[in-house]
């Protein structure tokens, strides 16, 4: 049994969520807050599996809330909030703060719960397996310090880095803080997909272009690549890269989903693939699902080098598990170490 705490400001939104976590009888809601310090108190108090949080409430918000609980008694957070959607940074933050996942209310009212019912159930069943946090950070296990990268010299070919493509799902967001923010100010060209809705990846990308040496942008169809620049694929478009002699340009667009996403890391990596081969980099890190091994693959076989984020450090390992287990995957190691494994293969600092 998955036991959550509820924290809304509303009480009618608690009664319903409860009837819809419980419906299917592997969650059971043990305690509700109704703003961000019973949030922390109820957390601290019952010790649950998951706490579900809203971003605005009275008393203390849920931004707040999170830093504290991440700081003094961390557990995996889910956030379910209005601002989750008309807010995009907000969430955004609450991701870098160390919330696993997110979903906004439905626009049609508490009532339209019921519409999502199995999408909010599958989510906290996920992140409730993956309760990987020790006290003191909001950083999965192992820390950077107490986890070093195994193998990597002997597996580690240097090579001519043109790219870098990374992809990530569930958890991406730290990953992505903690990688970007050790990266330094010579890279190559970086194209990422994170699974994001539209109104999120702009946020994203504004978020991580403050936090380093590299520019972070969303990606706009067009767009000749640079070095010491990061292009996030904006939700709801594919993106692909199309190298002519001169020069790689972005191609987003195109609206279908693949392997249900859109952005898909696959269609990314496939491109890659095609025009890259000994000189790309892949990076598969955190997140449900399988997305972006066939690429990865295809990536692989033409002579890229594969990173793979570990389990110990993975929110999800999903992603990475796939692709390893096809064979795609050169070398896996934890996340905290990705940055010094780029720099060993020739894809930063060079």
């Amino acid at each position: 049994m998955i036991n959550v705490v509820c924290a809304d400001d509303s009480p009618f939104l608690r009664k319903v969520l409860k009837d819809v976590l419980e419906v299917k009888g592997t969650i059971k809601v043990i305690g509700e807050a109704r703003n961000g310090k019973e949030a922390i108190e109820q957390v601290n108090a019952l010790k649950p599996d998951v706490l579900i949080l809203d971003c605005e409430m009275p008393v203390m918000n849920g931004l707040e809330a999170l830093r504290r609980i991440m700081d003094e008694c961390p557990l995996p957070v889910f956030i379910f909030s209005t601002l989750a959607q008309t807010g995009a940074s907000v969430t955004v933050k609450a991701l870098e703060y160390g919330a696993v996942d997110y979903l906004p209310k439905p626009s049609a009212g508490v009532h339209a719960l019921s519409e999502i019912a199995d999408e909010i159930v599958k989510k906290i069943e996920i992140i409730a397996s993956r309760n990987r946090y020790r006290k003191g950070t909001a950083k999965p296990i192992p820390s950077p310090e107490s986890k070093s990268t195994v193998g990597v010299s002997s597996k580690i070919v240097s090579r001519k880095v043109d790219i870098l493509a990374v992809g990530s799902s569930t958890g991406g967001v730290q990953a992505a803080v903690e990688i970007v923010k050790r990266l330094p100010d010579r890279t190559p060209p970086i194209v990422w997909v994170q699974h994001m809705p539209a109104t999120f990846t702009g946020s994203f990308a504004a978020r991580l272009n403050t936090l380093g040496n590299i520019r972070v942008f969303e990606a706009k169809n067009g767009q000749v690549l640079e070095a010491n620049t990061c292009y996030i694929a904006p939700g709801g478009y594919q993106m692909r890269i199309r190298k002519t002699a001169a020069q790689t340009i972005l191609n987003v667009g195109g609206i279908e989903k693949v392997n249900s996403f859109c952005p898909s890391c696959d269609v990314l990596f496939d491109s890659v693939a095609q025009y890259y081969g000994n000189n790309a980099v892949g990076v598969i890190l955190t997140g449900i699902g399988d997305d972006g091994s066939r690429g990865l693959l295809k990536m692989h076989q033409k002579g890229s080098f594969v990173v793979g984020q570990n389990e110990d450090t993975c929110v999800v390992y999903g992603m990475p598990k796939s692709a390893k287990n096809i064979g795609a995957v050169d070398l896996e190691t934890d996340l905290f170490h990705i940055p010094d494994v780029l720099a060993k293969v020739g894809a930063v600092g060079a």
